[in-house]
Parts: structure tokens; C-alpha cells; sequence
């Protein structure tokens, strides 16, 4: 796990960068079904899942900038206890490594990754109710946002 926090923006950086080609290759092939309708034709279910995985394509990868963010902050967390198998759930580690009664990271930021946590809760577990829509530009900044206020280095 890395132990840098720009190493971390790295990573969330390339999974957005990610989305944003698949993106781009989404609507691409979807604009050639649509010009072309014999294309799928030999696969029909694909052919039907296909509007169905465009919609979902960025709540997929909101779980994924998530699941990166949340790594961050257990490694962060991890070597800040010195506990190497320390478990904690991502709500209590914002809470708790963005400090609760003013100290650390400020309230707007922990509630912007709080904002994200939910959307990812939606899309990866069907929980917490339907949130507002996110777009991931939004979650991306939110989440880098949370991290900016990290050290630059732990172990």
C-alpha cells in the first residue's frame, strides 16, 4: 500500500481517467448501434444490456473512486494507530481522521465525502435510499479534496 498521499491522487486520478475512456467507448459503440442496427444482432442480450450499462457506467465507477479513496484512508488509518489489521468502516474513519469537533479537516470537506460515501452506498449496496445525483467529476474533486488535507507521507 503506499504511504504517500500523492501516490493516492494518482490512483484516483487513473481511475477517473479510466472511466473517461470507457465513457468515450460507451457512447461511441452505442452511436454505431444506433447507425448500424445490425450490430449485436448475434448477441441479443448484450444488445439489450447495453443502454442499461451506459446508465450505470458512472455510479460503477463512483464505487471504484470510492474503493480507492477508502483505501487511502486505511492505510492512512492503519499507520496512524500502528495496527497493521486494524478494521474500521469508512464512515467512522472520515469521522474520525477528519477530526469531529473542529479540529482537522473541515466539516463542508468530511460532509463532501460523507455526500460520495452515500452515492457509493446506493450503487454498491442498494442502501442509504437514492441520493442525489453525482456526476463523478463531483466525487472525484470531493474525495481529492479530503485527501489534500492529509500528510504527504505516513508509515
Amino acid at each position: 500500500m503506499p504511504y504517500r498521499r500523492f501516490d493516492w491522487h494518482d490512483y484516483i486520478t487513473q481511475v477517473w481517467r479510466e472511466y473517461r475512456s470507457v465513457r468515450v467507448a460507451a457512447d461511441y459503440y452505442i452511436n454505431a448501434v444506433v447507425a448500424a442496427p445490425d450490430l449485436l444482432t448475434r448477441d441479443g442480450e448484450a444488445r439489450k444490456s447495453l443502454r442499461r450499462a451506459e446508465a450505470n457506467l458512472e455510479g460503477t465507477y463512483i464505487v471504484r473512486l470510492f474503493a480507492s479513496f477508502e483505501a487511502a484512508l486505511r492505510s492512512y488509518d492503519r499507520a496512524r494507530h500502528k495496527d497493521p489489521d486494524r478494521i474500521t468502516d469508512a464512515s467512522a474513519m472520515i469521522d474520525e481522521i477528519g477530526g469531529r469537533k473542529g479540529r482537522g479537516i473541515e466539516a463542508k470537506i468530511r460532509d463532501g465525502a460523507h455526500d460520495v460515501r452515500r452515492v457509493r452506498n446506493y450503487w454498491a449496496h442498494d442502501a442509504d435510499g437514492d441520493p442525489a445525483p453525482m456526476p463523478i467529476d463531483e466525487a472525484r474533486s470531493r474525495l481529492q479534496a479530503f485527501l489534500s488535507a492529509l500528510p504527504d507521507e505516513w508509515e
